[in-house]
């Protein structure tokens, strides 16, 4: 509610004086219990390196009961080992890596907890610029620090991707920490600041995490991709792979008896999207098996039956996000070639993200 001060009696003017005060001050008590009921979900990262040694510190969140935490790449991208804190002083080990994005910064990692408090991911979209925002992390290992600020502006960096840029202060180690709409949902997640100015700091769009909480297999830290986009180099065991039966160009990691692939060459409409394909395949015997999980957008028209419904004209397009995941395997691999073959639909209902009949289809895959 917004408050006329424009007062010409002197009670008139301090009645309204009154009236901002309680504003401030309810204001105040909002913030006071949106931190209350945040910053238990708030956890400290602890790295360390081959011999144990702590070697750097990030923040995160727990975005579910179980022990997924959403932190940065970059603070886990070297890790041996870490241990997470929270705010109760409960200590964890990381398990490993369940999902890592490296071109938005972003990584899922897993701890072993049960009914751990979490926090609900806000949508991202809905932000404007000047929404009142909220930071909590261990700059500098000061735990659970909390700072205010409001969301300055969206952009977009050369590469295509996207970041909330905000004047909620930040710090060396507030990385990975969530950024909290007043509702106490996360809106982004704080990744780096423009050293040349003040209060420049960006956050990734929480609506980018979403995809990555579609993966539970747990692989070792120190298994993340590697970036191409600055964020960090290529790994040796990486390359990018060329479909001869898609034209689609995948991002192959062998580490160990497992092998991770990425379709990279998203078409133009999808990269600032949260679309993806990612397959993790482990060997078995002479094979390595696994599955293949997609997140995009399928197309289907509206029927007589909508019409009756919503009144929308027959004919016209729609267009529904299905999470899809279907058998994928490999049985021939060597640095010319990769050959293997992948269950598919024959059709797909994209009004139900249902999937026809399925078959085996086969691809072959040579080096880009």
């Amino acid at each position: 509610m917004k408050i006329d001060c424009a007062a010409t009696s002197l009670m008139a003017l301090l009645a309204c004086t009154s009236a901002l005060q309680g504003q401030a001050q309810q204001s105040q008590r909002n913030l006071s219990e949106l931190v209350k009921t945040s910053v238990d979900s708030v956890v400290l990262i602890v790295v360390s390196d081959v011999n144990n040694k702590a070697v750097s510190e990030g923040s995160g969140f727990i975005v579910s009961s179980d022990g997924k935490i959403v932190t940065n790449h970059h603070v886990i991208a070297d890790a041996h080992s870490a241990t997470v804190k929270l705010n109760n002083g409960a200590f964890f080990a990381v398990d490993g890596v369940i999902a890592d994005d490296p071109d938005h910064d972003l990584a899922v990692i897993k701890v072993s907890g049960r009914n751990l408090p979490s926090l609900a991911l806000a949508d991202s979209d809905s932000l404007s610029a000047g929404d009142h925002v909220l930071a909590i992390g261990s700059p500098l290992g000061l735990e659970n620090s909390v700072s205010d600020g409001i969301v300055s502006a969206f952009r977009e960096d050369p590469k295509g991707r996207s970041w909330i840029q905000t004047t909620a202060p930040a710090s060396h180690g507030n990385s990975g920490g969530p950024l909290l709409a007043m509702d106490g949902k996360v809106a982004g997640v704080l990744t780096w600041k423009a050293s040349e100015g003040e209060n420049l700091n960006f956050a990734v769009p929480s609506k980018l995490i979403v995809p990555l909480l579609a993966s539970s297999a747990v692989r070792q830290l120190g298994s993340t991709f590697k970036s191409d986009s600055g964020f960090s180099g290529r790994s040796p065991g990486e390359r990018i792979w060329t479909s001869l039966t898609s034209g689609r160009d995948f991002k192959v990691r062998m580490d160990d008896d497992h092998i991770y692939t990425e379709w990279v060459n998203l078409p133009p409409a999808l990269q600032s999207t949260t679309a993806f394909m990612r397959t993790e395949l482990k060997k078995t015997g002479e094979k390595w098996v696994g599955k293949t999980t997609a997140y995009l957008p399928y197309e289907y028209k509206s029927t007589y039956a909508d019409y009756w419904k919503t009144q929308q004209p027959v004919g016209t397009v729609n267009v529904n996000w299905c999470r899809t995941e279907f058998d994928f395997e490999i049985d021939k691999l060597s640095d010319s070639r990769i050959e293997g073959q992948g269950l598919g639909a024959t059709s797909f209902d994209a009004r139900k993200c249902r999937p026809g009949k399925l078959e085996w289809k086969p691809f072959t895959w040579i080096p880009k």
